[in-house]
């Protein structure tokens, strides 16, 4: 996007000139080697990821404004390629009942781990095994207004330039096009964040209008071959969460409703004359306990998903989908050892995605890590059995600067 790269240049320029007349500058880092290797696929043994990276932050404050950004260059050894990515860049003025963001920032709403509820601002990014393994999201080009009060804040987000889930290669070489909104006043997205913090409660309510992060698949003949054209649709949602103290464990609450959201309809369906998506009323929810005590921090969650109306026409293969998690981690030796361990079930298919790992301080700077991610199918492959050929173990070293 032209417009998005001419609006990260001005504040790359920005950001060079701030440290000239700030106050105070910051900068962090770190640098890492990870390694997995294949143990259950056809092709056992084989290293499935090899990351060589550098990441780091720069922090510039003069009086009430700020400037941010983080970075990150490395060399992905299964790829043979380099790459580099600005992930934040952003300026900020704040005072004590009000502040604003400009740039190109990261937000994560709702207080679900590892589960997406209300968490739409931020695109995920699929197009490596590394940003899967890690769980990443990409960063959007916006403006965020915030205005507080002792125990309420409100963040609306102005966000211009559509900035969709990034695909792997493979993916996007099998589309025949892949049509992203234009860039005009009317295709730009929306987003409010109200939170209130209380005694024996924290509250959020939540709203988006934009753009769902992921494509629709529409399938057409042409010259005896399909065609699989690729197109974004509106998402309007409404939610909310709360985290309620119950001596010392947490629960929490989530939840996020959205009309007619659109939904990709099967490919027969499509071939045969029918639209490539429908529209349905969907209502995710989520529940969760959390205990800590001791350097022992335990999490369990139940979510589900229901889709409202006939699904007959659709690609997805049921109305109501749920799942669990399970969360445990202690640490060890005066914190230097920590070892943890965590889980996903669903709960109509039993597939299960299970990810484990022990890391050791060996100084306050350089830390030793080994671990295993672990996808397994049940009665079908489901969301995590897709993924068993990557089940893997891992060992990562890490310098903290």
């Amino acid at each position: 996007m032209k417009k998005s790269f001419f609006f990260v240049s001005m504040l790359t320029f920005i950001l060079s000139i701030f440290p000239l007349a700030s106050q105070e500058v910051q900068f962090s880092g770190e640098a890492g080697s990870l390694w997995a290797t294949a143990v259950r696929s056809e092709n056992r043994g084989d290293f499935v990821l090899g990351d060589n990276y550098i990441k780091g932050k720069f922090e510039a404050f003069y009086g009430n404004s700020s400037a941010f950004a983080e970075g990150r260059t490395g060399f992905d050894s299964l790829e043979n390629k380099a790459y580099a990515e600005v992930r934040e860049i952003y300026v900020d003025y704040t005072t004590d009942c009000w502040g604003i963001r400009v740039g190109r920032q990261k937000t994560a709403w709702g207080k679900a781990d590892g589960i997406n509820i209300t968490n739409l601002v931020c695109p995920k990014d699929y197009s490596s095994v590394r940003t899967l393994f890690e769980n990443e999201y990409l960063a959007v080009d916006a403006s965020r207004i915030s205005i507080n009060s002792e125990n309420l804040s409100a963040d609306f987000y102005y966000i211009p330039f559509f900035t969709p889930a990034a695909l792997s290669e493979e993916t996007k070489s099998q589309l025949s096009t892949l049509t992203e909104p234009d860039l005009t006043f009317s295709s730009a997205e929306y987003a409010l964040k109200l939170s209130g913090y209380f005694s024996g409660l924290d509250l959020s309510l939540y709203g988006f209008y934009g753009w769902e992060d992921m494509p629709f698949l529409d399938y057409r003949i042409s010259s005896e071959k399909v065609q699989v054209a690729a197109n974004y649709k509106k998402v309007l949602m409404m939610g909310a969460d709360a985290a309620i103290p119950l001596g010392e464990t947490v629960l929490r609450l989530e939840g996020a409703f959205f009309p007619k959201r659109h939904f990709q309809t099967s490919a027969e369906k499509i071939l045969s004359g029918g639209e490539y998506t429908e529209e349905h009323n969907n209502f995710s929810g989520l529940a969760g306990l959390d205990w800590m005590r001791e350097g022992c921090t335990f999490t369990a969650q139940y979510f589900f998903d229901c889709l409202f109306g006939e699904r007959k026409n659709l690609e997805r293969s049921r109305k109501f989908e749920h799942g669990s998690t399970l969360s445990i981690s202690k640490k060890f030796f005066s914190e230097r050892l920590e070892l943890s361990v965590s889980a996903v079930l669903m709960l109509k298919d039993f597939d299960s995605f299970i990810k484990a790992h022990a890391e050791y301080s060996l100084t306050d700077s350089l830390y030793l890590k080994a671990g295993g991610y672990i996808f397994n199918h049940g009665k079908e492959k489901g969301s995590y059995g897709q993924y068993e050929d990557y089940t893997s173990i891992y060992i990562k070293a890490r310098y903290v600067f």
